[in-house]
């Protein structure tokens, strides 16, 4: 498998563990023609979805504020929409470079390396780039349980993301 398949495969892995952890379900849709690889929702009241637009990168010295990361223009126009009835959200998932180091497996624990962080680019300008733009993740909004659960009460609630 090379290594663009690996990144995704252990983003899925990591996306449903925390969603897992979280009590939440999750649906892949089979076609992504909409910036949407998976679709996170929770039982609260009114029964929140969460769209996501997954990615993953080994390309971070851990420094700054935000991971930078070049997205699709495709992918940043779809997250920019406004006005959806599901929030969306961008999730990058950041690797240690050497595959070995993704993950610790021992009888007593399983550690999936390194972390997760999310953003939103609802309501972003337009890029005038035709390729890609690159955007900053930032690193004070990692992915945890905690903050799942608190962009699903948000989504309840109906709140911005």
């Amino acid at each position: 498998m090379d290594l663009n398949a690996r990144k995704e495969q252990f983003s899925n892995a990591f996306l449903l563990a925390v969603a897992a952890v979280g009590g939440c379900s999750v649906a892949k849709p089979t076609v992504d023609n909409d910036s949407i690889d998976w679709t996170i929702s929770n039982r609260l009241p009114r029964r929140p979805k969460l769209d996501i637009q997954l990615k993953c990168t080994a390309d971070d010295d851990g420094n700054g504020p935000s991971v930078a990361l070049p997205l699709k223009k495709k992918n940043y126009d779809d997250l920019t929409i406004t006005d959806l009835i599901s929030p969306r959200i961008l999730l990058l998932v950041v690797v240690p470079e050497q595959i070995d180091n993704w993950i610790l497996l021992t009888q007593n624990e399983l550690s999936l390396r390194r972390c997760a962080f999310w953003m939103s680019l609802v309501g972003q300008p337009p890029s005038g780039n035709e390729v890609s733009v690159t955007v900053h993740v930032p690193r004070n909004q990692p992915f945890t349980v905690e903050s799942l659960n608190g962009l699903m009460e948000r989504t309840d609630r109906g709140d911005p993301l």
